[in-house]
């Protein structure tokens, strides 16, 4: 996993907007949305969402995403892993895995009770690299 590098978004870039206009359709979802700058910043404001990219280390490229959704309860602070996705060409260097495990640390520094990660039905892929991860 020494090729991959996660950040968390803090800044919304044209490399960020490039990359999360290039990685959310492949996410095989029937709910897309367009991806202005001004949406994108909306994701980053919020306290409790967390916006993870993976980089390639060859090149700098911005080769994947997830979210973390915090969400503190009167009882509990739960949380949900969504919208993890690694670009096609780029699959099989472990970005998935090092997203997922980013967003585990996070959620553990955040005293996360419960974390759930959710994937499309039609998204066989994700689903594997999620269970093989321990959701």
């Amino acid at each position: 996993m020494s090729e991959v590098t996660i950040e968390r978004v803090t800044i919304i870039s044209d490399e960020v907007v490039v990359a999360a206009q290039l990685l959310a359709p492949q996410l095989e979802s029937s709910n897309q949305v367009n991806i202005p700058s001004e949406y994108l910043e909306r994701i980053i404001s919020n306290p409790d969402s967390v916006w993870l990219m993976a980089g390639r280390e060859a090149d700098a490229k911005l080769i994947g995403m997830a979210s973390l959704v915090i969400m503190p309860m009167p009882t509990n602070i739960r949380a949900s892993l969504e919208n993890v996705v690694v670009d096609s060409e780029a699959r099989g260097i472990g970005a998935g895995t090092a997203l997922c495990m980013a967003a585990k640390e996070i959620a553990n520094e955040q005293n996360v009770n419960t974390l759930r990660a959710a994937a499309s039905k039609n998204n066989v892929e994700s689903q594997r690299m999620l269970r093989k991860v321990g959701f």
